[in-house]
């Protein structure tokens, strides 16, 4: 069994709130604040502050204590004061989730799902009723259905990284025991620039049972791309047509993260019914941002953000209790005699040995060529922790893949790939 954490931010405009929440804005901008410098002296003091003594904010310092305990995101302030600092600090409240009839126990958090609500209490003075909306409730009814519960709630009032509006945030975590996969096969996801897609292959030894990719409406998004460009450059005289530029790049941002979710969801229930591992290729970031600096289209800059599709596909994995590592698996290194081989029109690779083939389809290939030592860590009794622990006997094992014995073989004919330098032209 392992334990395992998916949380749910809801967003409200603070302009289309009810007046008898509105009303309650101010108070809970003056606690956020009050939090927030507690928290950096606490920060500063090594943890060693007490909460402090009077509610509400000792309620806060108490369950943000708990926290550190649950949540990863509060395990990082300790180390980095400036964090603190600089960040709209939450609220952090304890959680109960009414399905039915169950009876209210008084916790900062009330999410009561018959009344499609949730309640904000423990401010100092009255509670803050919020409205849930549909794909919300749907959201929580199958957690719930899965098996989790809320455990942990945060409350905090800051600006969009994207458009910059000041919202009201609730963010409500989940816990989950989740039984740990004992996989049979591996599930390989070569993450591309997404206008190429996520190539996937199921793998079992030296065989590929299956396989395909998974793409956004590419088209689609780089005319939204063009057209929010064309937007901003006339902005700079025309300010009435600011807002449409800031439309044009929010409709691109919903419809990436909304195809994200798709693909990670389908993925996942790819490794459940292949009862497969996930062993994920991802872009490391000096590669993503040398080509976000260089001569990369622009238009395409915005296909090259894999944090979150990443951050989403480990989470969901571990939520299901399916083994999860990132690993090396060469796009333009020939599976057979481990050289460089060239790249040709339409994503197709060719090697001097003969090899040949469309370049989604090598990884897959390299995923069987390491099937024994990528499938150690998932057979091993700590496969139920996060499996990123499990990248480095499968790094090692690519390492011993001796490369030079093939330069030294064929000196002359053409360089051999380095060890541990990755392949160029990996996007």
């Amino acid at each position: 069994m392992g334990t395992a954490y998916r949380t749910l931010v809801l967003k409200y405009d603070l302009q289309r709130l009810p007046p008898e929440a509105a009303e309650k804005i101010p108070t809970l901008l003056k606690l956020q604040e009050e939090f927030r410098r507690w928290t950096a002296e606490w920060v500063k003091s090594g943890g060693a502050l007490p909460p402090p003594p009077h509610n509400p904010l000792k309620h806060f310092g108490t369950r943000l204590l708990h926290g550190l305990k649950v949540l990863r995101w509060f395990k990082g302030l300790k180390k980095n004061g400036i964090k603190v600092e600089k960040a709209e600090m939450p609220l952090v409240f304890d959680v109960q989730l009414r399905l039915n009839s169950e009876r209210d126990i008084g916790k900062g958090i009330f999410v009561d799902m018959p009344k499609k609500e949730v309640r904000v209490r423990k401010l100092g003075g009255g509670t803050l009723q919020l409205p849930l909306g549909r794909k919300a409730e749907e959201w929580i009814l199958a957690r719930a259905k899965e098996g989790g519960r809320p455990v942990l709630a945060a409350v905090w009032i800051g600006a969009s990284r994207r458009s910059r509006a000041v919202k009201l945030y609730v963010a409500l975590t989940f816990k989950r025991e989740a039984a740990s996969m004992k996989p049979k096969r591996l599930l390989a996801v070569d993450v591309n620039a997404l206008h190429n897609g996520l190539a996937w292959a199921a793998v079992e030894g030296e065989r590929i049972v299956a396989r395909g990719v998974l793409r956004p409406d590419a088209s689609k998004i780089l005319h939204l791309q063009k057209v929010a460009s064309r937007l901003e450059r006339i902005c700079a005289e025309r300010d009435e047509i600011c807002d449409n530029a800031v439309a044009a790049r929010k409709r691109i941002w919903r419809i990436l993260r909304s195809w994200e979710d798709e693909a990670v969801r389908r993925l996942v229930q790819l490794a459940i019914q292949h009862r497969a591992a996930i062993v994920a290729d991802v872009p490391v970031d000096g590669s993503v941002r040398e080509l976000k600096e260089g001569n990369y289209s622009p238009e395409k800059k915005a296909l090259l953000n894999f944090g979150r599709l990443r951050r989403r596909l480990k989470g969901l994995a571990e939520w299901h209790g399916i083994p999860y590592c990132e690993e090396r698996l060469y796009s333009t290194v020939c599976p057979r005699c481990r050289r460089k081989m060239e790249e040709l029109p339409n994503r197709r690779v060719k090697c001097i040995c003969g090899f040949e083939a469309h370049r989604d389809e090598v990884p897959a290939m390299w995923a069987a060529k390491l099937y024994p030592k990528l499938t150690s860590f998932s057979s091993s009794p700590s496969s139920a922790a996060p499996a990123v622990r499990a990248r480095q006997p499968a790094r090692r094992a690519a390492r011993r893949l001796d490369l030079r014995h093939t330069a030294r073989k064929r000196a002359g004919e053409q360089k051999a790939v380095p060890r541990h330098a990755p392949s160029p032209g990996r996007i």
